[in-house]
């Protein structure tokens, strides 16, 4: 499975702008993602902090064992309408990776990012992030995608 992972408003607030405001989520992040039932999921990078940076950049504020599960980034520039960007430029990077059919689930905080693919997204709040509160949620969400067909 493969979940496309934003920052900004999911592994921080989407109003962190000081250093050691950013990331703050990530001790939520990932022990959740550590769980063995969720173990095998690798993350595509979808965030805007993907202009310009490489994947090596955007690994780096990650553990050391999150390195290898962060396997790429979304295509820059390629959506044909302002309406859904984010699901267009995820739409693309499966199609270009030839995973169409694998299943997927995009972690963001900004609905007005997804049209006909929003059943796909779990929508974080944007002024805290990925919290505690959100585990359960997300962990059933990712439980039903896993059973869904992927496109």
């Amino acid at each position: 499975m493969l979940i496309f992972l934003d920052f900004d408003g999911v592994l921080h607030s989407a109003h962190a702008f000081r250093a050691e405001q950013m990331f703050s989520q990530l001790s939520v992040f990932e022990p959740f993602f550590r769980q063995p039932e969720f173990a095998d999921i690798q993350f595509v990078v979808s965030s805007t902090w993907r202009h310009n940076r490489s994947l090596e950049e955007l690994r780096a504020p990650f553990s050391a064992d999150f390195h290898a599960r962060i396997v790429g980034k979304t295509p820059e520039y390629v959506a044909t309408s302002p309406i859904a960007e984010r699901e267009q430029e995820i739409l693309c990077y499966l199609e270009d990776h030839l995973c169409e059919h694998e299943p997927w689930l995009a972690l963001d905080d900004c609905r007005s990012y997804f049209d006909r693919h929003a059943d796909k997204v779990f929508f974080c709040t944007a002024g805290t992030g990925l919290t505690q509160r959100d585990l359960p949620a997300l962990a059933e969400c990712i439980r039903r995608q896993k059973k869904q067909p992927a496109l």
